[in-house]
């Protein structure tokens, strides 16, 4: 696949030939240039979907930038897990799509300054992303294939640092407990059409818990340039080296009581962990032909070379070669109409993936004899109409998108016979809204969407049933039903209630074998439905006090599950989910002088397996952080302190999902402090 790697370079050299001619239109707003959320840019209120958006403020100078957990904690219908063990990523599930995954993101879209982060099979890590640099977010909660294709029970699209007034140098220096240091440098500057925002950051830690060490190096550039009051390109290019990241593992409940910090023994043995070397290179392009007619495309090229070793021996260390690289872009046609608007738009998605597995023998962390090799692909191609019709007070919007996916294995250990084989995983996914203005700035919507969800190759290539080949699971699928009401009220408060049901076919599951502890494993159950409330608001007390809130029920239950005569989980609730969860933060800022926040966090019972035999305890945690900024010409110093988990809660920071032995456990951190300045200079 490297041959590719020019492909897109050439796509955007064509386009510019044809599209650079110059007139005297113009175009609002040229620099952003990536594809908001909801894919055509439509105001948040008036799209008939539950949204939510997260923008910077001074208060995130005195964040510890260490997971992105940080930024989505008021986000309703979205939960987090698995925050301090860098060897499994950060768990991200929204509306319980992705609570399933043994490590990184699975089941939602991630898009990082217009670019895919999540791979064609469903799979997405963000262990590259420049927290320090993060500008905004937009969450859509719920089924959105029709707009995304595969994965998407969810998609979160996340804008870095664009714009600048003049050019700047900036440092932040972060220490901690457990041994955290973290160092940052980031420079923005201009000439003429051309501006460039360079970033760099290391993050070291030795870990709340016992072989829980990490090491990460991250560089991130970007490059704007306006070819003409019509038309900019904006390139994107982000290399990340982790050398270390330990696996403490998972601990019973005996374990837990002994020793919170302690590692499982089989963890150690095995120095479970892994390593890491990623490369990614993307571009925007858009071209504006008139007010009336946009023009947007995107390519991308990215190269990831993973070590992991497991806890286990036969295939315990995996060697994994990744290429994946895509294009995509999209037409925009706005109609006016005599009460109101009408904006088309088609597009395309394209994108292939090539796995080059390896597994060997882990003899105590060290590598030994290979005992398995495939090189598995995943192919892609989606198109996609949208349709956005307002008229007076109503608001219409319309989509549907056909996938094609195409998954092949071949086996090239033959020693065992031959797993090789393809498959063809094909999608229609529509979906329909519509949003009424009830009075100004009040808006009432409803939605219908559907999704679907291929297994990831990694989670097929983990086969119970044979040494190699894919494991023959289905896609998950997903119907959504939503009702919401949301607004804006005197510009201080934003507010949004939503109400949804959804039915699930295919729902894709972790469990262990007795014959495998250690090792992940995924089957199809039957249906599943998911009810749930989300609410969530913003509310401005005074030009410093700033309160927002966000609380979500969930009542997730399997409906049909059933893996032999005795063995009937119907009814049963969906693991990994609290029934209940929401968060309350109180910020205070201004630009110069004391600033600061109070974020709380709730967390509900939740069930640890599909029995719904054993259930954590809920927990609330409470963060606290201050800064302190002084502002003197061109120069701007931020020292700044923060406490996490201020009451020394004993709470656990994940749930490994059907854990064999009752291994669910990874305890979260203690009380702990950090601590830093952050320095600005502008010229």
């Amino acid at each position: 696949m490297k041959k590719y790697f020019t492909l897109f370079i050439f796509h955007f050299i064509l386009l510019q030939t044809t599209f650079s001619q110059t007139d005297s239109i113009s175009i609002k707003n040229i620099e952003t240039v990536t594809v908001s959320a909801p894919k055509i840019n439509t105001p948040i209120h008036r799209i008939p979907l539950s949204v939510w958006k997260y923008n910077a403020t001074i208060s995130q100078e005195t964040r510890q930038q260490i997971s992105l957990q940080e930024y989505l904690y008021n986000t309703p219908g979205l939960f987090t897990m698995n925050a301090n063990n860098y060897a499994q990523d950060l768990r991200i599930s929204i509306r319980g799509f992705g609570a399933r995954s043994a490590f990184g993101i699975r089941g939602i879209k991630i898009y990082v300054d217009g670019i895919p982060e999540t791979t064609p099979d469903g799979q997405g890590q963000v262990d590259n992303l420049n927290l320090g640099i993060i500008q905004s977010m937009e969450v859509v909660r719920g089924p959105a294939s029709a707009l995304y294709g595969n994965a998407s029970g969810g998609v979160i699209s996340i804008q870095t640092t664009d714009d600048f007034e003049k050019n700047y140098v900036k440092t932040g220096l972060t220490f901690g407990s457990f041994g955290f240091q973290q160092y940052q440098l980031t420079t923005g500057l201009k000439s003429n059409q051309t501006r460039m925002i360079l970033h760099g950051s290391r993050n070291t830690s030795d870990g709340y818990r016992e072989h829980s060490s990490v090491e990460n190096n991250n560089l991130n550039a970007r490059i704007f340039h306006d070819f003409s009051d019509q038309s900019a390109v904006n390139v994107v290019i982000n290399y990340a080296d982790s050398p270390t990241a330990l696996d403490p593992g998972g601990l019973n409940l005996d374990a837990v009581k002994n020793d919170r910090k302690q590692a499982r023994e089989n963890n150690v043995l095995f120095n479970a962990g892994e390593n890491l070397q990623q490369f990614k290179i993307g571009v925007n392009y858009q071209y504006e032909f008139d007010p009336k007619n946009q023009f947007n495309t995107y390519a991308f090229y990215s190269a990831r070379d993973f070590t992991g070793r497991l806890p286990f021996a036969d295939g315990g260390l995996v060697d994994l070669s990744r290429e994946f690289l895509g294009t995509g872009g999209n037409y925009t046609l706005s109609l006016p109409l005599k009460n109101g608007l009408n904006k088309i738009q088609i597009g395309y998605d394209m994108a292939a993936q090539s796995d080059n597995r390896l597994r060997y023998l882990n003899q105590n962390g060290v590598r030994d004899s290979l005992s398995f090799e495939q090189l598995e692909s995943f192919t892609t191609a989606g198109l996609y109409l949208i349709d956005h019709y307002t008229i007076g007070k109503w608001f219409f919007s319309l989509g549907i998108r056909h996938d094609w996916n195409r998954i092949n294995v071949q086996d090239r250990f033959k020693e065992n016979g031959d797993g090789s084989g393809d498959r063809e995983l094909s999608s229609w996914n529509p979906s329909l809204g519509i949003n009424y203005e009830v009075s100004s700035g009040q808006f009432l919507f409803a939605n219908f969407s559907t999704s679907f969800e291929t297994p990831a190759l990694s989670e097929l290539s983990a086969n119970p049933n044979s040494i190699n080949g894919f494991n023959q699971l289905e896609a998950q699928k997903a119907i959504n039903y939503e009702l919401g009401f949301k607004g804006r009220m005197e510009n201080r408060l934003q507010y949004e209630l939503a109400l949804f049901h959804i039915d699930t076919r295919n729902e894709l599951v972790p469990f262990e074998l007795d014959t495998f502890p250690g090792r992940i494993f995924f089957r199809n159950t039957g249906k599943g439905t998911r009810n749930g409330v989300e609410i969530a608001a913003d509310y401005a007390l005074n030009s410093q006090f700033h309160l927002s809130a966000s609380y979500t029920f969930s009542d997730f239950v399997y409906q049909k599950y059933e893996l032999n005569d005795s063995v009937d989980y119907n009814g049963n609730v969906l693991p990994g989910i609290p029934r209940h969860f929401g968060s309350l933060t109180l910020r205070y800022q201004q630009e110069t002088g004391l600033h600061g926040s109070l974020q709380s966090r709730y967390v509900g019972e939740v069930f640890n397996n599909d029995q719904n035999s054993v259930m954590d305890k809920a927990y609330v945690l409470l963060n606290i952080n201050l800064g302190y900024t002084w502002k003197k010409e061109r120069f701007t110093l931020t020292p700044f302190l923060g406490v996490n988990n201020v009451f020394n809660t004993r709470y656990n920071d994940n749930i490994r999902i059907n854990a064999f032995g009752g291994r669910y456990y990874e305890p979260g951190p203690a009380l702990n402090i950090y601590g830093g300045v952050r320095f600005i200079g502008e010229w």
